[in-house]
């Protein structure tokens, strides 16, 4: 859909265009309060002096994207992707962001948070600039080797969040509650640690250097390996500790409601270190959850595909970062009228490498089924 057709559309009155692809688009000075665009390919955009106020962007994916003093207050944006996105002057207040992803944005400057909904939030790798989430509930949210110049977590609920090899030095923590924070290796120098709870906390092999600690009972958290603000490394055991870039596993699995569960699997798809692999489809109509073409290749094609584009976007990819597909079919006679519909959705010249095979029977006596591999 282009810019123009969703302006004119708006002002008519229509407010639901849930599911749609405004991806690439540069957008500016237009209020879209109370919108509905769930779902929808969002990648790759540039907003300038929007509003999206109660507007539902539930699972939309902005990867990519710039925004520069847009508005998102009261917004829905559950589960969205803003990963390698720019942020300036973005508000935030009292939006739902729980499960949005922000990772390995660029940079997020003087965003206003207020009252927004934050649980197990993403800011992996985020370069973050003078940035205020005092007295919010940021319980599990991910920190780990962001790049902050001073945050303000000030009286703010940080229980399990993960900073790990964050740079968080002269950031304020003062009176927030760190139980079960991971600090390990992180950079603390000069950070105000102030009346903080610590209980479980692990400092294991952070700097702790000029750090205040007045009022907090670091006796119940991990410092071993810690620079303690007086410059000296608690050792007691000649306890060493050291770790390069970790190659640990990350796991992330997918499910959104613009698709159908998969008849073989308990999710839809999984992440693993950046790779998507999504489960085999069938042709179920998520609106009813049936299937409403029976016997018919290229419908069933097409509602497959629709089904795998709905799971794609809910990661943040598209038909352009599949990379494999895997195609079981009844009859192989019907290749080419699979093929007329399957071809649609890639641009041209893009086609990923593909399997196909033939077998006896499918679920629910389909005649197609199709899995994917891509990248995130």
């Amino acid at each position: 859909m282009e810019p123009q057709e969703l302006i004119d559309r708006y002002k008519e009155g229509e407010r639901d265009f849930a599911g749609v692809d405004l991806s690439g688009i540069t957008i500016k000075g237009h209020d879209l309060s109370d919108i509905n665009l769930e779902g929808s390919d969002l990648r790759n955009c540039k907003f300038t002096s929007m509003t999206f106020n109660n507007a539902n962007l539930k699972n939309c994916n902005f990867c990519e994207s710039q925004f520069e003093v847009v508005s998102f207050i009261n917004a829905d944006l559950k589960e969205a992707k803003l990963t390698k996105s720019w942020f300036k002057a973005v508000n935030f207040q009292g939006a739902e962001l729980t499960n949005a992803k922000f990772r390995e944005s660029h940079r997020l400057i003087d965003c206003n948070f207020e009252n927004a909904k934050m649980n197990k939030v993403d800011f992996y790798k985020v370069g973050i600039s003078h940035q205020n989430f005092s007295s919010l509930d940021l319980q599990e949210c991910n920190f780990s080797q962001v790049s902050a110049n001073y945050i303000n977590f000030n009286s703010s609920n940080l229980t399990r969040c993960n900073f790990k090899m964050a740079n968080l030095e002269s950031s304020n923590f003062q009176d927030a509650c760190l139980k079960e924070a991971n600090f390990k290796q992180a950079n603390l120098k000069n950070a105000n640690i102030m009346r903080s709870k610590l209980k479980s906390v692990s400092f294991v092999g952070a700097n702790l250097t000029d750090a205040n600690l007045y009022a907090s009972n670091y006796e119940e958290a991990k410092i071993i390996g810690a620079i303690m603000p007086d410059g000296e490394v608690y050792d007691p055991e000649g306890y060493f500790v050291f770790e390069s870039t970790p190659k640990s596993t990350q796991v992330e699995f997918i499910d959104t409601e613009n698709a159908p569960k998969s008849p073989n699997s308990p999710h839809q798809a999984v992440i693993v270190n950046g790779s998507l692999y999504v489960a085999g489809q069938i042709a179920i109509a998520p609106t009813v959850n049936a299937i409403l073409c029976e016997d018919e290749i290229t419908e069933q094609t097409r509602q497959v595909m629709d089904n795998l584009t709905a799971i794609l976007t809910a990661a943040g990819a598209g038909w352009t970062d599949v990379v494999k597909t895997t195609i079981f079919m009844i009859d192989l006679n019907e290749c080419d009228r699979m093929n007329s519909v399957y071809s649609q959705y890639f641009p041209e010249g893009n086609l990923p490498i593909c399997t196909c095979v033939a077998v006896s029977q499918l679920p629910q006596n389909v005649r197609i089924q199709i899995e994917c591999v891509a990248t995130v």
